[in-house]
């Protein structure tokens, strides 16, 4: 059994690593964890040499890859860039809220030498078995502490919802927030808000409804349709397919607020979103003025309802458990690698139903193409066959590789 143990009184190298999580908190506060560390360093005496400082503002601990600063340290640390034997936090909560915090620590000390310690609990021995046990709670309190604070805050937003105030988030296209005060100590602070018509917007909303019902048309037609129209102003478009539709669907332009429609999640380091179930959708009647009548918007479901695609019956003899992050299935070599010469978005895949040749071959015809040029906001119109492209850009690659050197 190796029997290594961690010597405070040793000259260290050590970085720092400072997050706050939002915008909305104490903007002072990695200057305040910085100062807490150093100050604990020196109350206990230790001749620990900082050689770097890592920063990231307004970052969640419960995503890793989007924490720039904390990519980079790991990054410098691992190459050897940066020589360092430790990596001090205020809080294990500020180095993140994943549920790998022991395996990334463990990695860290195994492979490359470096242990993480924590101002709180006086830079403890994280490899003696008081400090594993203490690493242990230390990793538990950082995700139940934020499981606990989510909980709290739908709960509140909840209530919110249930007294016709807005619980939070950007107002709906077409409305504004407009606040109720009071007087608290003396000064006006904001009680809560309250929903209403946008005069700007409120009027686009409606004529979306009224052409949607009029032509029959989907979502890439009615948002061509706004942007071509000369009345809109210029700086609330361009209006994509996702925007129409998220409209379309939405109950509140007939008054009534849909809360908590999808749940999100951190599942393998990405966010993800799910429907919630029909029994914990919070549904608010009458909780604003409605921009359109209920008959106008349940017939413009019924008509999507009709233009969606058919879906298939679940297998009742399938697979029960679906993977909440389970990746994408590439069909084609350069799915998300080809984008648009005019405005840099990338390329979609598309292609035609299939059908048979003159030579009464089944064929089915795949390009790629720009989906902005479908709603009239990009002037490319061209169609890239897939298997062309494929072809050529393969061509280019064992030109560059293999050609013999002249």
């Amino acid at each position: 059994m190796l029997r290594r143990c961690f010597d405070p009184t040793l000259s260290y190298r050590a970085v720092l690593y400072l997050r706050m999580s939002s915008d909305l908190q104490n903007k002072r506060s990695p200057v305040q964890q910085e100062a807490e560390i150093r100050q604990r360093i020196k109350s206990l005496g230790y001749d620990w040499r900082i050689v770097k400082v890592y920063r990231d503002d307004a970052k969640s601990g419960r995503l890793l890859r989007n924490r720039l600063g904390y990519q980079r340290m790991l990054r410098e640390i691992k190459s050897g860039k940066v020589k360092a034997d430790l990596i001090l936090v205020d809080t294990l909560e500020r180095f993140g809220r994943v549920d790998e915090l022991p395996t990334i620590r463990k990695e860290l000390y195994e492979r490359h030498g470096v242990l993480v310690l924590t101002a709180d609990s006086s830079f403890t021995d994280p490899t003696s078995p008081q400090g594993r046990a203490l690493g242990m709670v230390e990793s538990m309190r950082a995700n139940e502490h934020g499981r606990i604070l989510g909980h709290n805050v739908l709960r509140g937003k909840r209530d919110t919802a249930r007294q016709k105030h807005w619980p939070g988030g950007y107002s709906p296209f077409g409305y504004r927030l407009q606040s109720v005060m009071k007087t608290e100590r003396g000064r006006e602070v904001v009680d809560y808000s309250t929903l209403v018509p946008n005069p700007k917007t409120d009027w686009i909303i409606k004529l979306l409804f009224e052409k949607a019902i009029d032509s029959g048309w989907g979502t890439a037609r009615l948002a061509r349709f706004l942007n071509e129209h000369r009345d809109i102003p210029a700086d609330l478009k361009p209006f994509s397919q996702n925007a129409i539709g998220y409209w379309l669907d939405n109950p509140i332009y007939f008054g009534t607020l849909r809360w908590e429609h999808h749940v999100t999640g951190i599942v393998d380091d990405m966010r993800v979103s799910e429907k919630n179930k029909p029994e914990d959708v919070l549904i608010v009647p009458e909780f604003c003025e409605p921009l359109v009548d209920r008959d106008l918007w349940e017939r413009v479901q019924a008509l999507r309802e009709a233009r969606r695609p058919r879906r298939l019956e679940p297998d009742e003899d399938g697979k029960k458990i679906e993977a909440p992050a389970p990746g994408l299935s590439v069909n084609y070599l350069l799915s998300g690698l080809v984008y648009c010469s005019e405005c840099s978005l990338r390329m979609q895949i598309s292609s035609t139903g299939e059908y048979t040749n003159s030579e009464g071959e089944k064929i089915r015809y795949v390009y790629y193409y720009c989906p902005r040029s479908r709603i009239g906001i990009c002037h490319n119109k061209l169609h890239v066959p897939e298997t062309r492209l494929r072809e050529k850009v393969i061509q280019t690659i064992r030109e560059r590789l293999f050609s013999k050197s002249k």
